[in-house]
């Protein structure tokens, strides 16, 4: 059986996120081979290459994409990802008026951008607790099911 490249992308202030994405690897790491890159690094034109990508960024503010998530995100507006497998997941804070918003934001536009979503789009409030890195495994346990 082909073994699926997942890329998984992220954008962290505080570290959570990036914890996230180093959880995510590990899950995914006997099945995969996987790729973590900030997302300031990232390609979103290499992202057709990928059998999948999973996405992990905070939303800053009250409701923005991160500073360091602009580019990236203006530039998946013009890629076609030609049915790449997708999930998006994130720390927020719900203390903000718009819980998770980039989480929304990069759904959308990985759908938009003929992606194909196979899994809900996760957040999570603050730090993880058992029930939240449960979903992320669940998240982590659908992308890989979705190659089956």
């Amino acid at each position: 059986m082909m073994i699926p490249s997942i890329q998984i992308i992220f954008a962290s202030l505080s570290g959570r996120n990036q914890a996230i994405a180093g959880h995510l690897q590990a899950q995914l790491a006997s099945r995969a081979q996987t790729v973590v890159t900030e997302i300031s690094q990232a390609d979103a034109f290499e992202l057709p290459q990928a059998d999948a990508v999973i996405v992990v960024s905070y939303t800053y503010h009250d409701g923005d994409l991160p500073d360091e998530a602009q580019d990236f995100f203006e530039d998946l507006k013009e890629v076609d990802l030609g049915r790449t497998k997708f999930a998006v997941l994130g720390s927020s804070s719900k203390k903000h008026v718009h819980f998770g918003r980039a989480v929304d934001y990069l759904t959308m536009q990985l759908n938009s951008s003929n992606g194909d979503q196979v899994a809900d789009s996760v957040k999570i409030d603050q730090d993880p607790d058992d029930a939240d890195w449960a979903r992320v495994d669940q998240l982590a346990q659908r992308v890989l099911k979705s190659f089956d």
